[in-house]
């Protein structure tokens, strides 16, 4: 392989993180089927989760986990984490 091919892989690597942090920032409602009901854009920061015993995520949050901005606890679903980067809890 050339340089150009590698560098070439590279940048689309760093495009494909690019997009997956700046996805990162939404969280997205969605039904079984995929089809979206409400999604929460944090423009300032990115969207982190909140692991529950035996690895199972349950809530997303925007700020500290003592002091959350935004709080969203999916109960009895699970949080999921899109390709392209978005956080999703599915409801039926």
């Amino acid at each position: 392989m050339s340089d150009d091919v590698d560098a070439d892989e590279l940048d689309e690597d760093e495009a494909e993180i690019d997009e997956q942090d700046q996805n990162a920032q939404t969280l997205s409602i969605r039904r079984a089927d995929g089809e979206e009901i409400v999604s929460i854009f944090s423009p300032n920061e990115e969207w982190s989760v909140y692991l529950q015993p035996g690895g199972g995520i349950q809530a997303a949050f925007v700020g500290s986990p003592s002091e959350p901005a935004v709080w969203v606890n999916a109960i009895d679903r699970q949080v999921e984490r899109d390709e392209d980067g978005t956080y999703v809890i599915r409801i039926n």
